[in-house]
C-alpha cells in the first residue's frame, strides 16, 4: 500500500507536469491564433472552419477519421479558391508542421529523460545523512567558503539561496555576504536573520559598487581553502559541496573545479541542463562555460587579485581566465550541482539583456590573449557570451596541402582544381597522393619529401568553398600548444558532416555534428581536412602505417594530445566532403578497429574528455555536446 506521504508527493509531481503541459498547449494556442490571423477575409478559411466544425460532429473527437476529413477539406479548398501553386505550398508547410512537431516531440522526450535522470541522480534523505555524518566525523575535513554578493534580490529568492547554502550535507563551510548598499528594506533583515548561523558572516557596504567590488568584500573575509560562489537568487543543490569536497580528496593538487549545472524555471522546477566538458582552454577563452558552480584555492584567488572592477557581467569570466592560467589542475565534477534562476533580464534567461557585459567579456578575452603573448583581436560570437579569438598569422610560412585519394576513389582532379581556384593564401604547394592499402604510409613517404613548415592533409572528395580556409587553419597551428587543426566539413546538400570527432560510446571515433559556433578543443579531427605543423608530426613519428584506410587519423590526434598538445575544430572556414563519405562513415575496416581498440580501449574504454559522461544516458536521446 502506498503511503500517504509518497501520494501526495505523486500527486504535486502530476500537478507540476499538468501545469508544464497546460503552459506548453497555451504556447502551441497562441501559435495557432497567429497562424489564423494570416488567413484573415479567406473564403477557404472560413469555409474551411465550417467544416471542421461539422467534422467534430459527425466523426469520433481527435479521432484519425477526423484528422483526414479536416485536411481533406483544407487542402481541397486551398486549391478551388487559390490554386495549383498554393496546394503546393500548403502541402510544403504541413511537412515543416510534420517536422516541427518530431522537434518538439524530441523535445518533450529530452525532458522527460531528465527528469528520470534527475531521480536516479537526486540524494535521498538517508543518503544526505550519511553524507552529513561522515562529513562531521572528519576533522580534517577543509573548509569551504561561499562568496554571495547581495543588492535587492526578492526576499524569497534570498532567503531560497541562503538556505541552499546552510541545508548542504556537507557542514565544513562559511557564507561570506556582502550586501552592495541595498535599499530595500527585506534584504537587511533577511541577512541578520542568517546571521544566527555561526558560519554566516555579513559585511554591509556603504556605497554601491558593483558585483565585483561586492564579491571582493565577501571573499575579503573568507577564511577557507577554497572559495566558491553563488548569486543571491540562485541555488545549490544539497549534495553540491560534499561532492566537491571528495573530487578535492582525490585530486588534491586541484586548484579550480566546476560542475554542471541546471536552470530554475518559474515553475521552481529543474529542466535546462549543460552537461559540460572536461577542461577546455580554448572553449574558456570562447565562452565562461565552466561558470558555475566552481571552486578556486583562495590562495590562488588572492593571488591573481580577485574579482577585476570594469568588468562587471563578466566578472565571472574573467577570474576564471586568470585563475586557470595558473592552475596546477583544473577539475570536473559531472553532476548538475547548481541552478540559476531564470528571471527577467538574468543571464540564465539572456546574456543579451546585458550588452555592458558582452564588452567586458571581450575586453577580459583580449587581456587573456595579451598575457599569454598571443596577437590577435577578439570578435563577438553569434550570440551573446560567445567569443571568437583571430591570431595574426606570423610571416608567411610555406604550407603543403596533400590531396589523397584511394586507388578505386575520387580522381583529384576537383578537389585541386578547388584549391587553386579559391584559395587566398599563395605560400602553398599542392601535392595529390594516390592510396591503394596503405593509406598512412603513402601519406608519409610524401610529407618526407617536402619541406613545409605546414602540413593539411585533404581527401580528394573535399571542395574548397572558404577561400581564406588556409589563413583560418594556420592562425591555429602555428600555436605551440596546438598539434592539429580541424574545420566544419559539409556534405553537398549543405549537411553538417564533420565538427570534430569523438572517441567512444557513439562507436570507436565518430564525427559530430556540435552545432559549433566558436573554436573548440576536440578529441581528434578528421584526416579528411587536417592541418598540422611539421615539427609536430616528426615529434608523433608521423601517422601510424598499422593502420590501412581508417582511424590512422584519430591515432594520430590522440598521440598528439598524449605528447601535451591539443586538437581544436573551428567553425570559421568550410569545406564540402563528397556524398560517398557519408556512405563510408560508419565503416572501418575490422583490422584498423582492432589495431585502434587495443592502443586505445573499446567503444566503453576509449578515453572521451570532451563528451560529457552524463551525455547519451541512456539513449543518445540526450545528446547536448555543449
Amino acid at each position: 500500500m502506498t503511503a500517504p506521504r509518497d501520494e501526495s508527493v505523486r500527486l504535486a509531481e502530476e500537478l507540476l507536469a499538468a501545469r508544464r503541459h497546460i503552459t506548453e498547449l497555451e504556447a502551441e494556442l497562441q501559435s495557432l491564433r497567429a497562424e489564423l490571423a494570416e488567413a484573415t477575409g479567406s473564403a477557404s478559411a472560413r469555409i474551411a472552419v465550417s467544416l471542421v466544425r461539422k467534422a467534430r460532429r459527425v466523426v469520433p473527437q481527435e479521432s484519425r477519421r477526423q484528422q483526414t476529413l479536416h485536411k481533406a477539406a483544407s487542402r481541397t479548398l486551398t486549391l478551388v479558391d487559390k490554386g495549383p501553386s498554393a496546394l503546393a505550398g500548403l502541402i510544403r508547410r504541413d511537412r515543416d508542421l510534420r517536422r516541427a512537431i518530431g522537434v518538439a516531440d524530441t523535445a518533450a522526450a529530452r525532458r522527460r529523460q531528465y527528469r528520470r535522470w534527475l531521480a536516479m541522480h537526486t540524494p535521498r534523505p538517508a543518503e544526505l545523512a550519511t553524507m552529513r555524518r561522515i562529513a562531521e566525523a572528519d576533522d580534517g575535513a577543509r573548509v569551504i567558503s561561499l562568496i554571495m554578493p547581495v543588492h535587492n534580490p526578492e526576499r524569497s529568492w534570498l532567503e531560497a539561496a541562503i538556505a541552499s547554502v546552510l541545508e548542504q550535507a556537507y557542514p565544513h563551510l562559511e557564507l561570506c555576504i556582502a550586501d552592495d548598499a541595498s535599499t530595500h528594506p527585506h534584504v537587511r533583515s533577511v541577512l541578520d536573520a542568517a546571521t544566527a548561523d555561526s558560519r554566516v558572516r555579513v559585511v554591509y557596504r556603504d556605497k554601491q559598487g558593483g558585483i565585483a567590488a561586492a564579491s571582493n568584500s565577501a571573499l575579503a573575509h573568507a577564511t577557507g581553502e577554497f572559495v566558491g560562489f553563488i548569486d543571491n537568487d540562485d541555488v545549490l543543490r544539497p549534495h553540491a559541496l560534499s561532492s566537491m569536497a571528495a573530487y578535492l580528496r582525490e585530486h588534491p593538487d586541484t586548484d579550480l573545479v566546476y560542475s554542471d549545472e541546471d536552470k530554475l524555471l518559474p515553475d521552481g522546477t529543474f529542466g535546462a541542463p549543460t552537461f559540460k566538458p572536461d577542461f577546455s582552454p580554448d572553449r574558456l577563452l570562447a565562452e565562461n562555460y565552466v561558470n558555475h558552480f566552481t571552486l578556486v584555492r583562495r590562495s590562488l584567488a588572492n593571488e591573481v587579485e580577485g574579482f577585476r572592477e570594469g568588468f562587471d557581467g563578466s566578472q565571472d569570466h574573467d577570474l576564471m581566465l586568470r585563475v586557470a592560467e595558473r592552475a596546477t589542475h583544473v577539475g570536473h565534477v559531472p553532476d548538475v550541482l547548481y541552478a540559476w534562476r531564470m528571471v527577467p533580464g538574468s543571464t540564465a534567461v539572456s546574456a543579451g539583456f546585458k550588452p555592458l557585459a558582452q564588452d567586458a567579456g571581450r575586453r577580459a578575452v583580449a587581456d587573456a590573449l595579451q598575457r599569454r603573448g598571443l596577437v590577435g583581436r577578439v570578435d563577438l560570437g553569434p550570440s551573446p557570451g560567445l567569443y571568437v579569438p583571430r591570431y595574426a598569422v606570423q610571416g608567411e610560412p610555406m604550407v603543403d596541402v596533400i590531396v589523397v585519394a584511394r586507388a578505386d576513389g575520387v580522381d583529384v582532379t576537383g578537389c585541386v582544381a578547388s584549391i587553386e581556384r579559391l584559395s587566398t593564401y599563395g605560400h602553398r604547394t599542392v601535392t595529390s597522393v594516390i592510396a591503394a592499402d596503405d593509406t598512412p604510409a603513402a601519406i608519409n613517404r610524401v610529407v618526407g619529401s617536402l619541406r613545409g613548415e605546414h602540413i593539411v592533409l585533404l581527401d580528394a572528395s573535399t571542395r574548397v568553398i572558404s577561400a581564406g580556409w588556409i589563413e583560418t587553419m594556420l592562425e591555429l597551428s602555428q600555436r605551440t600548444d596546438i598539434g592539429a587543426v580541424g574545420l566544419r566539413l559539409r556534405y553537398p546538400d549543405g549537411t553538417v558532416a564533420h565538427e570534430g570527432i569523438i572517441c567512444g560510446r557513439l562507436g570507436l571515433a565518430s564525427s559530430v555534428d556540435q552545432h559549433l559556433h566558436v573554436i573548440k578543443e576536440m578529441s581528434a579531427v578528421s584526416g579528411a581536412c587536417l592541418m598540422t605543423r611539421r615539427d609536430t608530426f616528426d615529434a608523433a613519428n608521423g601517422l601510424d602505417e598499422m593502420f590501412q584506410h581508417a582511424l590512422w587519423d584519430v591515432d594520430y590526434c590522440i598521440r598528439v594530445r598524449a605528447m601535451g598538445s591539443r586538437v581544436l575544430c573551428t567553425p570559421l572556414a568550410e569545406l564540402t566532403w563528397g556524398e560517398a563519405a557519408r556512405a563510408d562513415g560508419g565503416d572501418i575496416a575490422g583490422e584498423d578497429a582492432r589495431v585502434f581498440a587495443e592502443r586505445w580501449g573499446g567503444i566503453d574504454e576509449v578515453e572521451e574528455p570532451y563528451l560529457n559522461v552524463n551525455v547519451l544516458w541512456p539513449t543518445p536521446l540526450s545528446l547536448q555536446l555543449d
